[in-house]
């Protein structure tokens, strides 16, 4: 089983990225080594040792960090080879301690370690390293496509988050170019995380084969609770497949009043990345898509919002009738039909703002208030 990528963080306080892949889930807020080799003055590689407890009895203690190797180090500024570090970390076996890649930085009076990430073996630095190499999206996504099955499971997380770091029109652009043979492997790895299922089913979609369009089918009408959160993945890649198919699977799905509410979620996200990723070819289709989630009252204000965020204006006088609706009452609904009508510049959506103006003052204000 594939484990999830966190890294053991020393001191609090990185700045988590900006959901970039949509089709990655939470893992494309973790932070990657790459990120950090890019953030960091000075790194460096080597073993803990000598483990103590605050003898004050107030939790922490201390371990000792001993550099092997300085990967990098802007300005000298590692010049001991055995760093204190102010938290307790736990030596299992003395005769083989962990190893750690250290993060530096120049503090006001030292040299300050602020974070750090056990590590098996040099291979997962050596990847990164690489990786900084290429010089746009396109070739760090290549390099990393090739090392996503490693057989070293950080070097494989690290792969996996150039995927789940990039924008979704790269991903799109780069899908089309890679090998299915590695994808069919991968989808079928026991245990794999509904994220990474997500990202490989897409992928598969964009370069596979018929075949492959009837495995991700069959991965659609699986129950299993895996495929259900990588949902918004292999529906993406199904419509890439199959076009037509796709489409209309979708439309039947926002349009039921037996689906769930998470599947009908998960298939406006798959709506977010393609016109993320493919506005220009299916925007169009996602609008469609989008004016029949709108008529079911519990994802209603999901599309609502995005179209608002869009600045998309086509379903303005479908939107604005809602706001009456005996079905779409709830205030959720409602602020967001509010906050569409004060963005959208359509008559519509102006007698709209008027109106609850007079009946709801309040409310109005509350929402114009509101960060844009």
């Amino acid at each position: 089983m594939r484990r999830a990528i966190f890294p053991l963080l020393l001191i609090i306080g990185l700045p988590i990225p900006a959901l970039a892949c949509s089709l990655c889930g939470n893992l494309s807020r973790s932070v990657s080594l790459a990120q950090e080799f890019d953030d960091a003055q000075a790194i460096a590689y080597g073993r803990i040792a000598n483990p103590k407890f605050d003898p004050s009895g107030l939790g922490g203690g201390t371990t000792e960090f001993h550099v092997e190797k300085i990967i990098r180090d802007d300005g000298g500024l590692i010049k001991q080879k055995a760093v204190l570090l102010s938290r307790y970390l736990p030596i299992l076996d003395a005769k083989d301690p962990p190893h750690y890649v250290m993060f530096f930085r120049r503090g006001k009076d030292k040299v300050e370690p602020y974070n750090g990430r056990q590590v098996d073996s040099l291979a997962v630095l050596d990847f990164v390293a690489a990786l900084q190499k290429q010089d746009d999206a396109a070739k760090k996504l290549a390099l990393a496509f090739k090392h996503l099955d490693d057989k070293n499971a950080q070097v494989a997380d690290e792969a996996f988050l150039v995927f789940a770091r990039a924008d979704d029109k790269v991903i799109a652009q780069h899908g089309k170019k890679l090998d299915p043979v590695t994808l069919r492997k991968l989808i079928k790895t026991p245990d794999l995380e509904p994220e990474r299922l997500s990202l490989f089913a897409y992928l598969l979609g964009a370069c596979g084969t018929a075949e492959d369009a009837e495995v991700l089918r069959g991965l659609l009408n699986d129950p299993a609770q895996r495929h259900f959160k990588a949902f918004e993945g292999i529906l993406a890649g199904y419509i890439t497949m199959r076009p037509k198919e796709g489409w209309a699977y979708t439309q039947q799905l926002l349009q039921s009043d037996k689906a769930s509410f998470l599947l009908r979620y998960a298939s406006l996200r798959t709506m977010r990345f393609f016109y993320n990723a493919k506005q220009d070819e299916v925007g169009a289709q996602v609008i469609q898509q989008l004016g029949l989630a709108i008529q079911q009252s519990d994802v209603a204000d999901i599309a609502i919002t995005d179209l608002r965020n869009w600045q998309r204006w086509d379903h303005t006088k479908l939107i604005v009738s809602c706001y009456d609706k005996s079905t779409h009452k709830s205030q959720i609904v409602k602020n967001g039909i509010v906050r569409y009508a004060l963005a959208c510049p359509q008559p519509e959506a102006r007698a709209l703002v008027e109106r609850v103006r007079r009946e709801d003052p309040g409310l109005v204000k509350y929402l114009e208030g509101e960060p844009k």
